[in-house]
């Protein structure tokens, strides 16, 4: 199995290729469209909440709203994917999104009711990956399976990239409400497409499982039974919560310094772009204690050489250099994702996989909550400063105590399925998610989550 990773430009053509299925380039091109609306009005939303607040810890609250519908009952409705049609599920969540972002347009919304309607969006987002994640298995060959994840996993990054600096022109040129219509109609515009997939294999609904308790349980279990996996996801969770926290304190950090509102879109923008560079050094393939102790090495040295440049409050290009390289923390959810997605049992593969990103994503929510909070009592530059030192201080650790095991030895709960029903999976535990998430935020991101 190949990554998103180095191998992805020696075939870019083979890459490509994945968008001559009609099916899968509709999946793509609604899945990307949704992207890139959302997180222009993700960055609108937050500049609307710091304007009528005045405050970073309420600004900060955007990012962590819109995360936390991963977070318990995001895991619940994830099941429908297995439970009802991919393609149902996805119309649903679209609709639902398009409705919520559009109420945030009534003029005198309170701030607190837009960040109830934030919240309800993101509650939509996780049935909607689950079963994008879930359909691509139907709409693609098996041979190509590999191919079209490490395509969708570049897009997803290349969308934040464009929606952040997107979402940065339409505040200057037509203003943070029209930003924000602009997203509800993507996701209208996203559902119109995937109508187009009702009479594809996606659109019939898997067969009963255990029920929701008993999937949720095999999941936890296919999780936590293997010490390699249990590193990956403890690895990327953590990493993945200090991370966020400045691009959840991306606008206040900009007006602290004296960054223009014009910028914004440069600012978020350079986190993603961050993220693309690195991936392309960092391993993606061999093995797994390999993978995990390249990944905690990279985690600590990119948070090491962006900490200091954001206590030193250096300027707006110099703001942008800082992003970029604590960005580059975020490429490290490939090689967990490698890690995570090659040693689950395929029976309950798709619930860990949902309980995985709902852990990423609510990490991410509370990472960004109480960076608010600190930028509150330390000022921004200092609260994102000391999230890095953190993360660095943790990866330290985990290259200390990287775990050894062989590649694939660690014991299952469940016998392995038969050799003509495997299939590798790589789980996007970043965007989409999103890188994701982008995400992925940043599993949507990271997501790809796809994820």
């Amino acid at each position: 199995m190949q990554g998103v990773g180095g191998g992805r430009f020696g075939r870019p053509l083979a890459l490509l290729a994945t968008l001559r299925n009609r099916h899968f380039r509709r999946l793509w091109v609604a899945d990307m469209v949704s992207l890139l609306g959302d997180w222009a009005a993700r960055l609108a939303l937050t500049v609307i909440v710091l304007e009528r607040t005045d405050s970073p810890a309420w600004a900060a609250s955007v990012t962590a709203v819109s995360l936390a519908g991963y977070v318990g009952l995001g895991q619940v409705l994830a099941t429908l994917a297995d439970r009802r049609g991919r393609i149902s599920v996805m119309l649903a969540a679209d609709v639902v999104r398009a409705a919520t972002f559009g109420l945030m347009l009534i003029p005198g919304t309170p701030v607190a009711v837009m960040l109830v309607l934030a919240f309800l969006a993101g509650l939509a987002t996780p049935p909607f990956e689950a079963a994008r994640s879930a359909a691509i298995p139907d709409l693609v060959p098996e041979d190509e399976y590999g191919d079209a994840l490490a395509f969708a996993g570049i897009s997803v990054q290349a969308a934040v990239v464009v929606g952040s600096v997107m979402g940065g022109g339409l505040l200057v040129w037509v203003g943070a409400n029209t930003a924000l219509a602009i997203n509800a109609a993507s996701f209208l515009l996203s559902a119109l497409i995937v109508l187009q997939l009702r009479g594809t294999p996606a659109a019939a609904p898997a067969a009963e499982g255990a029920g929701i308790g008993g999937s949720l349980r095999d999941g936890y279990r296919n999780l936590v039974d293997d010490r390699m996996v249990r590193r990956a996801l403890v690895l990327i969770t953590i990493t993945g919560a200090l991370g966020t926290v400045d691009e959840a304190l991306v606008v206040p950090y900009a007006r602290e310094v004296g960054i223009p509102n014009g910028m914004l879109g440069v600012l978020q923008a350079a986190v993603p772009i961050g993220t693309i560079l690195v991936t392309t050094i960092i391993p993606t393939s061999g093995d797994h204690r390999r993978l995990l102790l390249g990944s905690s090495w990279c985690a600590a040295i990119t948070a090491a050489l962006a900490a200091p440049l954001f206590f030193l409050q250096v300027g707006t290009w110099g703001a942008v250099v800082a992003c970029v390289i604590s960005g580059g923390m975020f490429a490290i959810s490939i090689p967990t994702n490698v890690v995570i997605g090659t040693r689950l049992a395929r029976e309950s593969r798709a619930s860990a996989m949902g309980i995985a990103v709902g852990v990423l994503m609510g990490s991410q929510a509370l990472g960004a909550a109480i960076g608010g909070v600190a930028a509150s009592v330390l000022g921004p530059p200092a609260a994102i400063g000391s999230a890095l030192s953190l993360a660095c201080l943790f990866s330290l650790w985990a290259v200390a105590t990287n775990p050894y095991e062989a590649k694939h030895l660690a014991p299952r709960r469940r016998p392995a399925p038969a050799p003509s029903d495997e299939a590798d999976v790589i789980i996007d535990l970043t965007d989409a998610a999103p890188a994701p998430a982008p995400l992925t935020d940043h599993a949507a991101r990271s997501t790809p989550i796809a994820v």
